[in-house]
C-alpha cells in the first residue's frame, strides 16, 4: 500500500509542473464540448395511443358460416407492416413539407430512411392498447406526423377487411366462371362418350373381367343343366319304349288317350331366356329378375294345374266317346310321356340358355382389348368430372361465406378504434440529456489535461527525490542542496495557486451553473443563437 502511494505521488509531482497547460487544455475542450452540447437540437416526442376493440357478438355465432377476418391491430407486428411501408411514408412526409427541404432523390431517400427510424410503434394483444410515437426537432412538425400515421392505420383498419372480401369475392366469381365451364366440359365429353360406346358400356358395380367371368360361370352351369336335362329326357324316352300301351275296353269302344301338354310351357322358356340375359349383367337381387322369377313361379302353378284338370278330364272321359280302333293308354305310359315333355321342353330352353350364354361369352371375348380400354376412359371421365364437381361446390361455398362476411362487415363494425390518448404539441423536449454530455465533457476535459500533462513530463523528465536519482543511476547520493524560496517568491507561489485553485473553481462553478440551468429547462441554445445572430 506504501508503495502504491509513493506511485501516486510521484505521478503528481510528475505533472504538477505542467499544471497550466493541463488545465488550459480542459478549459478549452469544456468550453467547446458545453457550447456544443448546449447548441444541440432539442427533441421532441409526439405519442398516440388507440384502442382497439375487437368484440362482437356476432363473429362467435357466425363462427363456421363466414369468413373470421384478421384484423390489422391483432399484433404490433401487422400496424408496422401497414404503416411502415414506403408508400406511406413517403405520402407522410409529402403532407408534413418534410420533402420541401430536399432538392434531390437522394435527400428526399434520406429523409424516409430518417423517419422510418423516428417512429416508434409499440402494443401488446392482452389490452389491445397501441401506442404511435415520433421524435422530432420541431413539436409542431413531430405532431403533424403522428396525425397523418393515425390516420393512415385507421383509415386501413376500417377499410381493409372489405377491400380484401371485395377483392376476394371478384376473385371467387371469376374461378367460379372458370370452373363452371370446364365441369360443363366433362360433363359433354362424359355425354358424349356414353352415347358413342352404348352398348357395351361396363355394368353398375361390375368390370369386364368380372362380367366375363360370370358369363363364363353361368355358360358352364347352363350346360351342365342342359346336360343334366338331355340324360333325364333320353332316360324317359327309354322307359316309354320299353313301356307297352294298354288297351282300356269299356263296352264295345275302345279309347286311346294322348299325351297332354301346357300352354304355359312356351312363356315360360320365354321367360327363362329373359331372365338369363339378364343375369348376365345383374345380380340375382336385381329388381327386374325377382320380378320375372315371381311372374315363372305363377305360370308355373297355372301349368301345375292345368296338366291336372287335363289329366282328370281324360280319366272321366265316357266309353261312348272312344273309339274301338283306338288303343287306351294305362297311368304309367301317361305319366311317363307327360314327364318327357317336360324333359324336352327343359332342354329347349335350356338350349336357348346356353346359346345365349354362349353368344355372350364370345361377344365379351371379341371385346378383349376395347372394353378395359372403355372402362379406363370412363374412370379417368368420371374421375376429371368429380374433381370440377367437387372443387365448384367448394368455390360456392367460399363465395357464400365471404358474401356473408361482407354484410357483416357493413352491418357492424367488426373493429372499434378509440383513440384514448390523441397526439399534442409537447412543450417540454425530451433530449437530448445534456447534463449527460456535459458530465461527459467535463470529464473528457480533466482526463486530456492530465493527459497533456503526463505525455510533457515523459518528454522532458525530471528526478523529484534523491531516491529516484539513487534507483535510476545506481550511484550513492551524497547530498541533496535544497531550494529555499524568498518571501517575494513565496507570495508569488501563492498567488499562482490561488489563480489556478480559483481557475479550476470556476471551471466546475461554470459546469454546475449550466446543469441547473439546464435542469430548470432554460432554454439556453436560443439565447446563444440570438446573441450569435445579433453579432454577426
Amino acid at each position: 500500500m506504501n508503495e502504491q502511494i509513493q506511485q501516486a505521488r510521484r505521478y503528481v509531482r510528475m505533472v504538477w509542473p505542467y499544471r497550466w497547460a493541463a488545465l488550459g487544455l480542459s478549459v478549452l475542450v469544456c468550453i467547446g464540448g458545453w457550447i456544443f452540447a448546449l447548441m444541440m437540437p432539442d427533441i421532441y416526442e409526439v405519442k398516440a395511443k388507440i384502442f382497439v376493440d375487437t368484440r362482437s357478438m356476432l363473429r362467435p355465432l357466425l363462427k363456421g358460416l363466414a369468413i373470421d377476418s384478421e384484423s390489422l391491430a391483432s399484433s404490433a407486428n401487422m400496424m408496422k407492416r401497414t404503416l411502415m411501408t414506403r408508400p406511406n411514408l413517403e405520402q407522410v412526409a409529402r403532407k408534413t413539407d418534410l420533402d420541401l427541404k430536399t432538392k434531390t432523390d437522394r435527400e428526399f431517400d434520406a429523409v424516409i430512411s430518417g423517419l422510418a427510424e423516428k417512429i416508434s410503434l409499440q402494443g401488446t394483444q392482452q389490452d389491445n392498447i397501441y401506442e404511435i410515437a415520433f421524435t422530432g426537432s420541431d413539436p409542431k412538425q413531430a405532431k403533424r406526423v403522428v396525425d397523418e400515421l393515425l390516420n393512415t392505420f385507421m383509415e386501413a383498419a376500417l377499410g381493409s377487411n372489405r377491400k380484401d372480401t371485395a377483392v376476394t369475392q371478384k376473385f371467387l366469381d371469376e374461378q367460379i366462371v372458370q370452373y363452371e365451364q370446364r365441369l360443363l366440359d366433362a360433363e359433354g365429353r362424359l355425354k358424349e362418350f356414353k352415347q358413342r360406346n352404348v352398348g357395351v358400356m361396363p355394368g353398375e358395380g361390375s368390370s369386364y373381367f368380372r362380367n366375363l367371368q360370370n358369363a363364363r360361370e353361368m355358360l358352364q352351369r347352363a350346360q351342365l343343366e342342359l346336360h343334366e336335362a338331355q340324360n333325364r329326357s333320353s332316360t324317359l324316352r327309354q322307359k316309354l319304349e320299353g313301356e307297352e300301351p294298354v288297351l282300356g275296353v269299356m263296352g264295345d269302344q275302345q279309347s286311346l288317350r294322348a299325351p297332354a301338354a301346357s300352354r304355359y310351357d312356351g312363356r315360360l322358356a320365354h321367360l327363362q331366356e329373359q331372365m338369363d340375359q339378364l343375369l348376365l349383367q345383374y345380380t340375382d337381387k336385381h329388381p327386374d329378375i325377382q320380378a320375372i322369377r315371381e311372374q315363372m313361379e305363377g305360370l308355373k302353378a297355372r301349368r301345375d294345374e292345368e296338366l291336372k284338370e287335363l289329366a282328370a278330364k281324360a280319366a272321366n272321359e265316357p266309353q261312348d266317346s272312344l273309339s274301338m280302333d283306338e288303343p287306351a293308354e294305362g297311368g304309367v305310359y301317361q305319366e311317363i310321356k307327360l314327364a318327357m315333355a317336360e324333359a324336352d321342353a327343359e332342354v329347349a330352353g335350356l338350349t336357348a340358355r346356353v346359346n345365349a350364354y354362349q353368344a355372350k361369352v364370345t361377344e365379351l371375348e371379341h371385346q378383349v382389348d376395347s372394353i378395359p380400354e372403355i372402362e379406363a376412359e370412363l374412370k379417368r371421365l368420371d374421375r376429371d368430372y368429380g374433381l370440377n364437381k367437387q372443387q365448384y361446390d367448394e368455390l360456392l361455398k367460399r363465395r357464400e361465406s365471404a358474401r356473408l362476411s361482407q354484410e357483416v362487415d357493413q352491418q357492424a363494425d367488426d373493429v372499434k378504434l378509440k383513440v384514448i390518448d390523441p397526439p399534442r404539441v409537447p412543450l417540454l423536449p425530451i433530449g437530448p440529456n445534456r447534463v449527460q454530455v456535459m458530465t461527459m465533457v467535463l470529464l473528457a476535459a480533466l482526463g486530456a489535461g492530465v493527459g497533456l500533462a503526463f505525455l510533457l513530463s515523459q518528454i522532458n523528465p525530471r528526478f523529484y527525490s534523491s531516491e529516484e536519482l539513487k534507483e535510476i543511476t545506481q550511484l550513492p547520493v551524497l547530498g541533496t542542496v535544497s531550494l529555499v524560496f524568498s518571501e517575494r517568491q513565496r507570495t508569488e507561489r501563492r498567488m499562482e495557486l490561488g489563480v489556478f485553485a480559483l481557475t479550476l473553481i470556476g471551471l466546475f462553478a461554470v459546469y454546475g451553473a449550466l446543469v441547473t440551468l439546464e435542469s430548470m429547462h432554460v432554454n439556453l441554445s436560443s439565447h446563444i443563437s440570438r446573441l450569435i445572430e445579433a453579432k454577426s
